[in-house]
C-alpha cells in the first residue's frame, strides 16, 4: 500500500494528508523543496540556488505572489486561469522573477517610497482627470486579500517591477549604440529591390499523371511508413463541471470578498471600452454582469477542485489503480464515468473541447502507471484513467487504399510537372548561351513568362502578385542568390516547380529612407534591446537550479 502511495506521491500523498501550501495555488505549483538541503522545512526549507546562493520557500512563493499580483493588475485574472487559456506557466514565471529579484539585490537597485506612491498613483488613477482614486485601489485590496496576498505584498511587487525596469533599461544599453550610418547600410540592404521574371509549371497541367495507377503496390511498400496505423486510445473521465457548482461559488465569493467591490475593480481595471458584443461596447451593467459570471465561474472551478480531491481520496483504500477503480468510485460517488472514444496522439480528445495539452497527458498515461493528475479545462477539472491501448501497426494496401491514391496520383503530377521544367531548364540555358535574350527564348520555347513585382528581403507582401504558386519566400530565397542576367537553377513549389529569372537589383529609393529611417532606427534599437534582453535573460537562468518533487538532485530551470 505505501510503496504504492509513494509512487504517485506527486498527485495523491497531497490529497491524503490535505497540505495545501499557499491557498492560491488551485492544484500543483511545482512541488519544491522537499527535505531541503540542510535538513530544513517549512519556509525555511531551500528549494534552489540563484549563482551558488540559496532560494528558500519563502522566496519562491513571495515571487509567485509577484506574479500572481502581476497576472491580476494586467488582465483582471489568476495565473491559474491564465494558464488554462493561453498556456501561461506561473511557476515558471515566477522563477524567473526570482532570478530578476536577487540581480535586483546583487546590483543594489532600490526602490524609495515616493517612486512607490508614485506608481500607485499612476495605476489606480481616473483615466480622465488623472486623480487618485480611493475605492479602486480599496477593491483590489480586497480582493487580492482573499487571495492570501496583502498591502505590503503589493509594495513589495510595485517596488520589484519598478526596479526591473530599471534593471532591463541598463541591460538594454547595448541595444542602442546603433549609428546613423549603420541604420542607413542595414536599410538599404534590407530594401534593395529585385526585379525578376518566371517561368512556373503545376501539376494541374500534367492531371492525367499517375490516372492508370501503375506503380501503386511499389509506391505503398516504398512509403509504408507514412501509412503506419499509429498507436490510439481510450480514456475514461470523471469531469467535475464547474457549471455543476454555481450556487456554492456565489456563497463561497461572498463569503470571502466583497464580490460587487471586486466587479467594480476589474471592470475599472480592464477599461471600460474591453468589453464588447458583436463590436458594440456593452453598458457598464452589461459589462460588470459578464464579469459577474465570468468571477462566478472561476470560483466554480475552485469549487469543482476541492471536490475532485475529495473524490480522489477515494483512491486510498485501492491497493492498485485502474480505469476500473475509477469506475467503481465514480459509481459510488453518484457521479457519471463516460469513455472517449479512440483518438491518437496528434488528435484532439473527442468530444471534450479541452486543449492539446490532455492529449499528451493521455499518452503519457501506461498499464503500470494508469491514473492521470487532474487536468484543469477553461470550465470543468477532469480525472482520468487510460482504458485501452490500440496498438501501431503495419496496414494493409486496402486498409488506407483512398488515402496512397490520392498521394500517388499528386506524387506522379508534381513529377510530370517537374520533368517538364527540368527540360525547360535545359532549353533555356542552350538558347541564352547562343545570345538569346530570356524573354524570346521563352516565347521561342513556348512558355508563358510571369512578370513579378519587385521584392526585397524587406517585402512581406507584394502587391499585384496574383500567382498563387509564388509566394514571397520562394522569390527572396532565388533572387537574391543570383546575379543580374542569371537564370536559377529549377526550383520545386508546392504545386510543382518554377525557374526564376533576375534582370536586375534596384536601390532603395532616397527620399522613400529618408522618411522611414528615424523609424527603421527605432525599431532597430528596440530589437537589438530585445536582444540584448533575452540573451541576459538566457545567461542568468542558466545560474538557477530548483530542487523539484521528481528528483533528489539540482536540475536547471531553463526557460
Amino acid at each position: 500500500m505505501f510503496a504504492h502511495i509513494r509512487k504517485h506521491q506527486q498527485w495523491l500523498f497531497i490529497v491524503i494528508i490535505a497540505v495545501v501550501i499557499v491557498s492560491f495555488v488551485i492544484f500543483f505549483t511545482p512541488t519544491v523543496g522537499s527535505g531541503g538541503a540542510g535538513g530544513r522545512s517549512g519556509s525555511d526549507a531551500v528549494v534552489g540556488t540563484y549563482k551558488g546562493q540559496p532560494i528558500t520557500q519563502t522566496d519562491y512563493y513571495e515571487a509567485y505572489k509577484e506574479i500572481s499580483l502581476q497576472v491580476f493588475l494586467n488582465m483582471g485574472q489568476w495565473p491559474e486561469q491564465l494558464s488554462t487559456q493561453f498556456g501561461f506557466d506561473p511557476s515558471r514565471e515566477a522563477v524567473n522573477r526570482l532570478m530578476l529579484i536577487r540581480k535586483l539585490e546583487e546590483m543594489n537597485i532600490q526602490v524609495g517610497p515616493e517612486s512607490i506612491a508614485k506608481w500607485k498613483v499612476n495605476s489606480f488613477s481616473d483615466p480622465a482627470t488623472g486623480a487618485f482614486r480611493n475605492e479602486l485601489y480599496d477593491s483590489v485590496l480586497a480582493a487580492i486579500k482573499s487571495r492570501g496576498i496583502s498591502e505590503d505584498d503589493l509594495h513589495r511587487y510595485a517596488a520589484n517591477t519598478i526596479g526591473i525596469g530599471q534593471l532591463t533599461s541598463l541591460v538594454s544599453l547595448s541595444g542602442d549604440m546603433v549609428t546613423q550610418g549603420e541604420a542607413e547600410r542595414l536599410y538599404k540592404s534590407r530594401n534593395l529591390a529585385a526585379s525578376t521574371s518566371a517561368v512556373m509549371f503545376s501539376r494541374t497541367n500534367h492531371m492525367s499523371a499517375g490516372q492508370d495507377l501503375v506503380g501503386l503496390e511499389d509506391y505503398f511498400t516504398n512509403n509504408m511508413a507514412l501509412y503506419r496505423v499509429e498507436e490510439k486510445r481510450k480514456i475514461r473521465y470523471v469531469k467535475f463541471a464547474a457549471t455543476n457548482y454555481l450556487a456554492e461559488a456565489e456563497t463561497k465569493l461572498n463569503q470571502s470578498t466583497n464580490l460587487q467591490s471586486m466587479i467594480d475593480a476589474i471592470y475599472l481595471n480592464r477599461g471600460t471600452n474591453s468589453f464588447t458584443r458583436n463590436g458594440e461596447v456593452l453598458s457598464a451593467e452589461e459589462a460588470k454582469e459578464q464579469i459577474r459570471e465570468e468571477e462566478l465561474k472561476k470560483a466554480g472551478l475552485e469549487v469543482a477542485v476541492e471536490e475532485t480531491k475529495k473524490f480522489m481520496r477515494g483512491f486510498a483504500n485501492f491497493e492498485a489503480y485502474s480505469s476500473a477503480v475509477l469506475e467503481q468510485l465514480a459509481v459510488e460517488g453518484g457521479m457519471e464515468s463516460k469513455v472517449t472514444t479512440e483518438f491518437s496522439r496528434n488528435q484532439l480528445a473527442p468530444g471534450l473541447g479541452v486543449s492539446f495539452t490532455f492529449t499528451q497527458r493521455a499518452f503519457e498515461l501506461s498499464e503500470e502507471d494508469p491514473i492521470a493528475t487532474p487536468f484543469e479545462a477553461s470550465d470543468a477539472i477532469y480525472l482520468f484513467a487510460l482504458e485501452e491501448i490500440i496498438p501501431d501497426h503495419p496496414p494493409t494496401l486496402d486498409e488506407v487504399r483512398a488515402r496512397v491514391v490520392a498521394d500517388f496520383r499528386r506524387d506522379q503530377q508534381l513529377q510530370a510537372a517537374r520533368d517538364e521544367a527540368t527540360q525547360f531548364h535545359e532549353s533555356l540555358k542552350a538558347a541564352m548561351a547562343e545570345g538569346k535574350a530570356f524573354e524570346a527564348a521563352c516565347t521561342e520555347l513556348g512558355q508563358t513568362i510571369v512578370e513579378v513585382p519587385n521584392v526585397s528581403l524587406a517585402s512581406r507582401t507584394l502587391d499585384g502578385l496574383t500567382d498563387r504558386r509564388i509566394t514571397v519566400s520562394w522569390l527572396q530565397d532565388l533572387a537574391f542568390s543570383l546575379e543580374p542576367g542569371d537564370v536559377s537553377e529549377v526550383s520545386n513549389t508546392t504545386e510543382g516547380a518554377g525557374i526564376l529569372f533576375l534582370k536586375d537589383f534596384v536601390e532603395a529609393d532616397e527620399t522613400k529612407m529618408n522618411e522611414e529611417l528615424a523609424d527603421f532606427t527605432k525599431q532597430l534599437r528596440q530589437t537589438r534591446r530585445s536582444e540584448a534582453i533575452s540573451e541576459w535573460l538566457q545567461q542568468e537562468m542558466a545560474s538557477v537550479q530548483m530542487v523539484t518533487a521528481n528528483s533528489s538532485e539540482d536540475t536547471s530551470s531553463a526557460n
